[in-house]
């Protein structure tokens, strides 16, 4: 029988009554304010794209600087879709009447009438250009943090090779996102036959510090997975030991995972017997009500032997397009709100939706 052993390290968690109540899965109205994913950067060139997102519909465009601008797709003239105008003068134009919108939102001009309404503006989403997508903030003003640094795709780039992966699903951000947390599936669905295992949240950003440097303390939430494969016989169980070999890259006999991240995505590094295989850096995109993308790199550290690091990435690329195979079916008919019985293994899982709730109530419904 597979040994759990969590380790519960905040007060009061020892008399959780481990229920739902309060939870809020609703799609788009259940979204937490955080960074996400809006497009490809390379999609947005010169003229404006159409774009659905957060269950509105958008536009997406540049202005004079070259800078990412997201707003409501219909000018408040008449309701023309802007999204089929131009980029004039670093403003975007209206195909219908000539009205004109800088960055800001603001209607600058509108030809043959010398007053522009004050009422004559949109309202844009916060936008960054980072890691070859533009991203977008929801939750209704200005950022609550930044967003989050992942080296691998940057400066330490070099370290690594990888690769790119989008997978669409009608589960909602919430339930892609406590994916990694509910460490137990490894077990059951995925048939990784650990034992024992350990599970643990972390409480100090610091604490992984190898997956870049630390969110801002009140958006993060991070955990440590560590599990042991059973030593079974080459000869007697094959297969078993085949599916063991390649979960741990043939390098060992523990899988340790660290996971943190922001309300709206996750970062990755995972071990084997202590040593760094790959990194994740997951985001998502969430379209409309049970509409989401789930948007990744993932790579392997270049171990300094092109065989092994080949090795390597075949694998990781393998495994984590059989494990999403495993995944959807569970994603796409999961209903959260016939759920409400939980056991001990259940903790973590239920301390991440607090959170998650917690940044739900701050985007409070934004549109």
């Amino acid at each position: 029988m597979t040994q759990v052993h969590e380790r519960p390290t905040r007060a009061g968690d020892a008399g959780l009554g481990i229920n739902g109540a309060g939870i809020n899965d609703l799609g788009i109205n259940g979204l937490a304010a955080s960074w996400y994913v809006a497009m490809p950067a390379q999609r947005l060139r010169a003229e404006p794209v159409a774009l659905r997102l957060f269950g509105q519909d958008l536009v997406a465009w540049r202005d004079g600087a070259g800078r990412p601008v997201i707003m409501p797709r219909y000018c408040p003239h008449q309701g023309a879709s802007l999204a089929i105008g131009s980029v004039a003068d670093g403003c975007l134009r209206c195909p219908f009447h000539g009205w004109r919108f800088d960055a800001t939102g603001t209607c600058v001009l509108i030809p043959g009438s010398p007053h522009i309404p004050s009422t004559a503006a949109l309202e844009p989403y916060p936008s960054v250009e980072r890691y070859g997508y533009v991203w977008a903030w929801y939750g209704g003003g200005e950022p609550l943090f930044e967003l989050p640094d992942f080296p691998a795709l940057e400066g330490d780039r070099d370290s690594y090779v990888g690769f790119r992966y989008a997978d669409r699903t009608t589960g909602t951000a919430r339930l892609l996102l406590e994916n990694a947390i509910d460490y137990f599936h490894f077990v059951t669905l995925h048939g990784l036959e650990l034992d024992p295992m350990e599970f643990r949240v972390l409480r100090d950003p610091l604490e992984a510090s190898d997956n870049g440097a630390p969110i801002a303390a009140d958006a993060w939430f991070g955990a440590w997975f560590d599990g042991a494969f059973r030593p079974y016989s080459l000869f007697r169980n094959p297969l078993k030991r085949l599916a063991h070999a390649t979960a741990t890259f043939a390098a060992g006999a523990h899988l340790q995972l660290l996971v943190d991240g922001w309300p709206g995505g996750q970062r990755f590094t995972a071990y084997v017997d202590g040593r760094e295989i790959y990194k994740v850096f997951l985001a998502l995109t969430p379209v409309d009500d049970r509409r989401t993308s789930q948007l990744g790199w993932a790579a392997v550290r270049r171990t300094g032997r092109a065989w092994r690091t080949l090795f390597n990435l075949l694998v990781l690329y393998g495994g984590s397009r059989v494990g999403t195979a495993q995944d959807m079916p569970i994603y796409h008919t999961t209903e959260a709100a016939a759920g409400g019985f939980h056991v001990p293994y259940d903790r973590g899982v239920l301390e991440f939706r607090r959170y998650y709730q917690s940044w739900v109530d701050r985007a409070g419904g934004a549109p």
